[in-house]
């Protein structure tokens, strides 16, 4: 099938993956910079340092949590930071072979499927880690702020619809693979 002459096959061809992927590097670069700044605060509460007293300069003495918990929050927070930018870094390289034309690859299948794997893994560790927060709040004879497990249906609507897309590109890549045995 003969493309028109102002579409491309190359890479700067493609005006809406290009600017896709140039918003997924924007947003990896914001990821990653609140990645080091949840690192660096996560070891700031550890010691008593100039940083912590800088970052607890604004808060009310009565309702500060240890900071231990502290640390503990901001460190979980830079895990799940972690994973979500090796997800966006796998979606890029999925959407660079859509700008190449070849999406229904081996790789992108493998891709999608640790993709959705590592955003169940994600939320799975997220669910764990405000359980146990919860219990340790109620241990110390304080209220946790909620009960119960923190299950966000959205987060697991997209692990589905990933899961499906790897199905999908599967079956694509079997369907191409058996229309070049005929030809």
């Amino acid at each position: 099938m003969a493309q028109s002459p102002h579409i491309s096959a190359s890479p700067t061809g493609k005006p809406v993956t290009s600017s896709l992927i140039l918003l997924l590097r924007v947003v990896q670069a914001l990821m990653l910079i609140g990645l080091i700044v949840l690192a660096v605060a996560a070891i700031a509460f550890l010691f008593d340092t100039p940083l912590r007293i800088w970052l607890l300069s604004n808060s009310e003495p009565t309702n500060m949590p240890s900071m231990g918990r502290l640390a503990f929050a901001c460190a979980t927070g830079a895990i799940t930071a972690a994973a979500w930018l090796a997800v966006l870094s796998i979606l890029i390289s999925v959407i660079r072979t859509v700008q190449l034309g070849d999406p229904f690859v081996e790789a992108n299948i493998i891709r999608l499927r640790a993709m959705w794997m590592l955003i169940a893994a994600t939320e799975v560790f997220r669910i764990v880690v405000h359980s146990v927060a919860n219990i340790s709040v109620g241990a110390l004879g304080v209220a946790p702020a909620e009960t119960g497990m923190d299950i966000r249906i959205g987060t697991w609507f997209l692990v589905l619809v990933i899961a499906a897309l790897s199905e999908a590109f599967r079956q694509g890549a079997e369907m191409r693979a058996e229309q070049e045995l005929t030809i």
